[in-house]
């Protein structure tokens, strides 16, 4: 399963493709059913370097990189709004209320990865909610695996007929 035990899900789609991001919700939802009961959830939009509202700002994280340059332009297809509303939908969908989680607006972002902008971001918005979650999950009690390293084998008795 991809989400097993899952403490953040990023689900990424195309701003230019509107088709990406309903494949998004048809494809992977069902699978946030494995993620743990307080998975994060991040929506990602990607290839803003490619649209046509390209104004992207020099990425302080990435040096020597200067303002993206847009050369050929796509027209964006997926506006924050429709990000918002998956978002959203999947927290219907695992039940959750919205006033127990992030807000939408903060887990909802627009990246680029080949220029690198908002990606570090991203991950340093999901890196800082996810870390106080495993930490209190660890606190609370022993994960939710197996320990056969104290296994021993039952005793085996001689049956009558095999003797």
């Amino acid at each position: 399963m991809y989400c097993r035990g899952a403490a953040a899900v990023i689900l990424t789609y195309d701003v230019n493709s509107l088709q990406s991001l309903t494949e998004l919700e048809e494809r992977f939802l069902a699978l946030t059913d494995s993620a743990s009961a307080d998975c994060i959830f991040a929506i990602v939009g990607n290839k803003v370097d490619l649209s046509d509202d390209c104004t992207l700002a020099p990425d302080e994280n990435r040096p020597g990189k200067s303002g993206a340059s847009c050369g050929s332009k796509v027209r964006k297809q997926v506006r924050a709004e429709d990000a918002i509303a998956l978002y959203k939908k999947i927290l219907k969908y695992k039940m959750l209320d919205e006033k127990d989680v992030p807000a939408a607006e903060k887990m909802c972002f627009e990246t680029s990865a080949k220029t690198g902008y908002k990606v570090d971001y991203l991950f340093e918005t999901v890196f800082d909610m996810v870390v106080p979650i495993i930490v209190r999950q660890k606190a609370e009690g022993p994960p939710q695996t197996v320990d056969i390293t104290d296994y021993k084998p039952a005793k085996r008795t001689k049956s009558g007929c095999c003797a």
